[in-house]
């Protein structure tokens, strides 16, 4: 299939680029962030007959997200735009969720029919482009992530190790937890769902996926400070990491149950864990001067 990647010069993308294209079973068209600042819908029917993809693979709102960009309600026209071309010229659109379509006062981990009731600015609006999407596109498929992390920027795991490099405090709290997927997995994830997609797979649903060991926040930043302590540039993080302070009966979960995706494509979750000390490698190789060696 012919994939159109809307956002491929945001962290998903740039991990989206790495993963499919060596697979050389889909061909691959980037879109960069800037490139979907349409104006009019008639920008973005020229762009889908102009590029004529099988698939819309939508990650603007979700980079938007986890960046420092504040997300305006110019991107749920532009989503709407999207949305209206693609089932008019009968293009499947992939959509990038997120967790924070929650507001995190359950227990459990979320399901798919768990109705989303964020009261966030941004998490209302991450639902409202995933009901324009569902209620649009007749083949749409929606993919709510767990909190993204990456090496590479925007991204707020890149400002903790921008603090932890500034010698600056790093709190956080098990008060907050959720299922941290890094984009390589995103990658692994999404490519899967299309080559099942490609062969007859349903191409219209709502799935969840976060990766394995649900964990509150400052575990987390137990984690990244125990990988990154090991390289000189960051040599000093263990003395930065402290515990917030939160109010009493505080608690923001965030976890999703990702047992639908397994069982319709056969997608096993992965560790966290494995992937933190890469993220790490790769902020060093991107934004410290000077090569860092392990200790």
């Amino acid at each position: 299939m012919k994939l159109l990647l809307l956002g491929g010069d945001t962290p998903v993308g740039h991990s989206l680029r790495a993963f499919i294209p060596p697979l050389q079973r889909h061909e691959l068209v980037l879109t960069p962030l800037e490139g979907t600042r349409w104006k009019r819908e008639r920008q973005v029917k020229k762009m889908l007959r102009a590029v004529e993809p099988d698939m819309i693979v939508d990650s603007r709102i979700i980079s938007f997200w986890d960046g420092s960009e504040s997300v305006s309600s110019a991107e749920l026209e532009r989503t709407q735009w999207l949305a209206r071309s693609a089932q008019r010229l009968g293009i499947r659109y992939f959509y990038l969720s997120s967790s924070q379509v929650f507001a995190g006062s359950l227990k459990r981990p979320y399901r798919e029919s768990d109705t989303p009731d964020s009261q966030e600015p941004k998490g209302q609006l991450l639902l409202k482009a995933e009901q324009l999407v569902r209620d649009t596109v007749e083949d749409a498929f929606v993919l709510r992530l767990g909190w993204l992390f990456s090496g590479r920027g925007p991204s707020h795991f890149k400002l903790m190790l921008d603090q932890l490099c500034a010698g600056e405090r790093l709190k956080a709290s098990d008060s907050r937890r959720d299922c941290p997927v890094h984009t390589a997995e995103v990658a692994r994830v999404v490519a899967g769902i299309i080559d099942q997609i490609s062969v007859g797979a349903p191409a219209r649903g709502l799935y969840h996926y976060g990766s394995a060991g649900d964990t509150g926040y400052f575990a987390f930043c137990e984690a990244l400070v125990a990988f990154a302590s090991q390289f000189d540039v960051f040599s000093h993080a263990t003395e930065l990491l402290a515990e917030e302070s939160m109010p009493e009966g505080f608690a923001i979960n965030r976890s999703l149950d990702c047992t639908a995706i397994r069982h319709q494509f056969g997608i096993q979750r992965r560790p966290w864990r494995d992937f933190v000390e890469r993220a790490v490698r790769r902020y060093i190789e991107l934004y410290c001067k000077e090569v860092s060696h392990d200790r």
